[in-house]
């Protein structure tokens, strides 16, 4: 793989505590490229299969996907509890 960044994904820095997990996502959905944490939110090395716009989408969406997961979660845990007892 190349050692050259790709692409830098400046990402909120309100969303970078949701960063990791959507990383491990990404590296499972492509895993030809890596994707780092970096100071601005998300670098991209290896061979380019999509166009730079898709793949900042791309990553931009896994991230944001994560945060709603994050924010969702203590709901969907009361409502679990609640059917359950």
């Amino acid at each position: 793989m190349s050692a050259s960044p790709v692409l830098d994904i400046s990402i909120d820095p309100e969303f970078h505590p949701c960063i990791p997990a959507a990383l491990l996502r990404l590296g499972y959905l492509y895993p030809e490229l890596d994707f780092s944490l970096s100071n601005k939110g998300v670098t991209v090395t290896g061979s380019p299969v999509l166009d730079p716009a898709r793949l900042e989408r791309e990553v931009t969406y896994q991230v944001y996907r994560e945060k709603i997961f994050q924010q969702t979660l203590p709901m969907r845990q009361s409502l679990y509890a609640m059917l359950a007892g």
